[in-house]
This record gives structure tokens, sequence and C-alpha cells, in this order.
């Protein structure tokens, strides 16, 4: 069987501005189908990338093949496949979001155009505005309109640059469907957000970018050590307040309330390097205590941790 080309393949990417390197020698592939979150302070290079990978900017040196293309979105091939939808909406706010979608929709020969039109407002929630002025419309709105330009030619590769911003949770959640959809048809998702929550929540791998370098690649449980943390959630029936110093039990270096009866226990790494076992003791010497254990499990990693961590160490990782 061949192996399949994937949606993106970047490789030595550099991009300096005078004498700063913003983009400093990236090697990435995102499979076809994929979902790739990407992380990274402010600063890191990360819209420099984006707009590379759009043909929006030149690259000094290196290359970038997308959809199987040497030179990725500088071609009209394979512009026309490609979506971006950029962090601060790109309107005409003179035009009612429903010419706004028309006019998009003959730029890349969609079939069907009325009826295409008339699907994507509805799936974003604009059916009833369409005839109103992009002026007139909220950040939200005018996010929820940007995204269905991007929709209309049904992409095979979309790239979003905080693409959540000005939604309200209504909104997040159901860009959140509209994005899973979309993959489940076959596109490729690019997805920059600093909504690590909601990252989480889609990406299959993630990307963290530092001043100008990729250092870290793969699945949240891929890059932490071992894929846990060392860190015990533990719920009690007692009001946690009055007693975290019966908390503090052999192997914890900190402890902390998280909730009425829940709290945070970070136990030393070699103290919970057996997971079943660090858990059985945890409870037995807060039982000892007299009080009553409800429940202990190991914290999964989340993107906070990553994201926090990687800033402050910058260690390359990949997978």
């Amino acid at each position: 069987m061949m192996a399949v080309e994937p949606a993106l393949k970047i490789s030595g990417l550099t991009r300096s501005f005078g004498r700063k390197r913003a983009v400093d020698g990236v090697d990435l592939s995102v499979a076809r189908g994929e979902i790739l979150g990407f992380l990274g302070p402010n600063g890191a290079g990360k819209t420099t990338l984006m707009n590379l990978v759009m043909g929006l900017l030149a690259p000094d040196g290196g290359e970038i093949e997308l959809l199987g293309v040497k030179g990725g979105a500088r071609t009209r091939e394979v512009r026309l496949q490609v979506g971006y939808l950029q962090e601060k909406p790109r309107i005409y706010p003179e035009m009612s979001a429903k010419a706004y979608l028309d006019l998009f929709a003959r730029l890349y020969g969609v079939p069907g155009r009325d009826a295409r039109v008339a699907e994507v407002l509805a799936r974003v929630g604009l059916s009833q505005a369409a005839g109103k002025p992009l002026a007139t419309f909220s950040r939200g709105m005018q996010q929820r309109a940007c995204l269905a330009r991007v929709m209309l030619h049904r992409p095979e590769f979309l790239l979003l640059d905080e693409p959540t911003l000005g939604l309200d949770p209504r909104g997040v959640a159901e860009m959140r469907e509209i994005l899973l959809e979309m993959r489940a048809q076959g596109t490729t998702l690019f997805f920059s957000s600093h909504q690590l929550a909601e990252m989480e929540r889609i990406c299959d791998r993630v990307a963290f970018m530092k001043d100008g370098r990729l250092v870290a690649v793969g699945t949240p449980a891929q890059l932490l050590p071992d894929g846990r943390r060392n860190v015990m959630l533990l719920e009690i029936a007692e009001v946690v307040a009055d007693h975290l110093d019966k908390l503090q039990v052999p192997g914890c270096q900190s402890v902390r309330a998280t909730g009425a009866y829940t709290a945070e226990l970070v136990m030393d790494p070699a103290a919970s390097e057996d997971d079943h076992a660090a858990r059985a003791a945890i409870s037995r010497a807060v039982s000892g205590c007299g009080l009553t254990v409800l429940a202990v499990k190991t914290a999964s990693p989340g993107l906070e941790d990553i994201f926090l961590a990687l800033d402050k160490s910058g260690t390359t990782t990949t997978h």
C-alpha cells in the first residue's frame, strides 16, 4: 500500500524581518484529515509561519509543500483548495452577508452558488441576518460570516488563526461542531488559538513554537514524561479547607484545595512512579487521619500544563 502524502509538509523554513528571525528552520508534517493545534507565546512566530503557508509571505529559505504541490498556496491551483480564517474578520462592511458570500462563491467557482450560500449561512446561524450589512454585525457575527466564507468551496486544507475570538460560549460550541464536521468530510485543519481547553477537545496533535523554532510536536500525552503528571486529584466527604494539614501525606510536596471537597496533591516523582500504588497509599494515609476518601485519581495532562512547561524549558520534543 502506498503511503498517503501529507496535507502539509514544511522543510527548513526560514523567514526574517531585518535582524529578527521570525521563523527559524521549521520542519513540520500534517497528515491529511488531521486537526493540528498550533501553540506558542505571543511573538513566537506563529502568524508569520501561517502567512508563509498561505502564500501571503515568501520564505527566505526552505520549502512548503501543500496538498502535494511545492510552493503551496502561492499557486492558484492550491489556492482554490484551501481556506484561511484569520484572527481579525476580513469583511466588506457595506455588503450584506449574502452578497459577501455570493462574491466569494463566484471567485471560487462554487457550483449551485445560490443554494450553497444559503446552506452555509444556515450552518453558521446567519440566515435571519443574511440581508443585513456586515457593518451592523457584532464581532462574533462577523466571525461567523468569515467562517461561512471559508466553508463555501469545501476546502481540503483550512488554516484557522484564533477562530473563536469574539464568540460567546454557544458560538464556540457551534464552531467546534462545524470544524469536526469538516474534518469528518476530509478537510485538514491547522488550528491556532489561546483557548487551550477548546483546542484540547478537538486537536489530534499539537505543535509548540517558541522564538521562531518548533520545539515540540505530538499528542498531549506524548509531550509530558511518560504521558503522565505527578499530580493526584483527591475527593473527600469532609470540607478540604478544614483538613489541609491532614492531606500532607508522605511523598506529597504540596497540597491545595481545588473545591469544597476536592484537593490537588503534587507528589514527589519517586512516590508516584507506580500510579496504582501511589493512589492506594494516598487513600490509606488520608483514611488513617479519620477522613472519608471518595476518589483518588491521577491528573490527566492538559494543554495548559504543556504550554507552561514548554514555554519555560523550550525543550525540543517530536513524535
